[in-house]
């Protein structure tokens, strides 16, 4: 797959990094080259950061987790394959600290890192739940939902589809990237986007509104209707008086 060139040039880099794609940095660092592990130290520290913060409560570990993210990154970079995208690679380390820390975490005891896609989806058969295309991408509304501050409520999901949220509306990763940083099928990341959107909609009540917003239009339609028919009656009434 071809890598892409970095669309924005940052001047703050060295100028032997500012036209580099992250990839090609990646190949550099794996050469020797300490420059470009500052060069891709700067791209994605703030990113990371975010992404670590968002999955992380506990204050006191988010800079070591931070900081354990990029030295993993340094020292596993002659692993990664410079033919694929350097931000999902990234991205799928962090998403690893995150889960050593939850692991660590009696707050997270509860959940399970290997839940099935059953246990995340209501119990559903996950048959029924993959033939289930009533929902796409498209047609989440993602747009809508976070126009508003739910950033509580988003903490609230389950890990899983708090992460596939975050990395599709903050970091705005493609669903395929998200599949291959989250290791599990398509299908999979996007019924927990879907099931995510739904649990933040019946939250935030959008769904009674919705329902409310219906049944008004239900009414105005129906009355609409009873005022044509009484309007035909009417002429017809009088039609046949003018008959008579």
């Amino acid at each position: 797959m071809a890598t892409q060139r970095c669309e924005v040039v940052n001047h703050n880099e060295p100028a032997r990094c500012r036209h580099c794609t992250d990839e090609q940095l990646a190949k550099r660092l794996a050469q020797g080259d300490d420059t470009a592990f500052d060069c891709l130290y700067r791209r994605y520290n703030r990113q990371i950061s975010n992404f670590i913060r968002k999955h992380v409560s506990e204050a006191e570990y988010v800079e070591d987790i931070i900081q354990e993210v990029f030295m993993r990154v340094f020292k596993s970079i002659a692993s990664f394959d410079t033919s694929k995208r350097f931000s999902s690679w990234v991205y799928k380390i962090a998403l690893n600290e995150v889960k050593r820390h939850w692991k660590r975490s009696i707050k997270h005891q509860a959940y399970s890192l290997d839940t099935s896609v059953n246990n995340e989806t209501d119990g559903r058969d996950q048959k029924d739940m993959v033939a289930d295309t009533r929902i796409t991408p498209d047609d989440l509304a993602v747009g809508d939902l976070f126009s508003r501050d739910l950033k509580t409520l988003i903490d609230r999901l389950p890990p899983k589809q708090r992460t596939v949220v975050i990395l599709r509306v903050d970091n705005e990763l493609t669903f395929e990237e998200i599949a291959e940083i989250c290791e599990c099928p398509l299908s999979t990341v996007l019924s927990r986007m879907r099931y995510a959107i739904q649990k933040l909609r019946n939250w935030l009540g959008v769904e009674e509104e919705e329902a409310a917003a219906a049944k008004q239009a239900g009414i105005e339609r129906q009355a609409a209707m009873n005022a044509e028919k009484a309007a035909s009656n009417g002429k017809k009434t009088s039609d046949n008086g003018k008959k008579d």
